[in-house]
């Protein structure tokens, strides 16, 4: 069960990043300026409410779900004794 949670708070995470990128990086195809506008700014400010929320559900899940916690170990170790080779 714990791991059926993990993996859908992973697919959850994915489709939402899925999400915001289509509306931060869509591009409209408008031809009347106001409407092209009105659509511009209501499609970034979704994506970017987008990553907010996946912001706000990493920071949440990674103290209690247990692959948050070791992908986040993972990265502190790495980040703690760095490839010599790729400095």
């Amino acid at each position: 069960m714990n791991k059926t949670i993990s993996i859908l708070r992973i697919l959850i995470i994915f489709a939402l990043c899925g999400f915001a990128f289509l509306f931060l990086f869509g591009e409209e195809q408008d031809e009347n300026l106001l409407t092209w506008t009105f659509r511009f700014v209501i499609d970034k400010t979704i994506g970017i409410g987008t990553v907010f929320l996946i912001a706000r559900l990493y920071k949440r899940w990674s103290k209690i779900d247990p692959w948050f916690i070791a992908y986040d170990k993972m990265c502190d170790e790495v980040m703690d004794k760095p490839n010599p080779t790729q400095l």
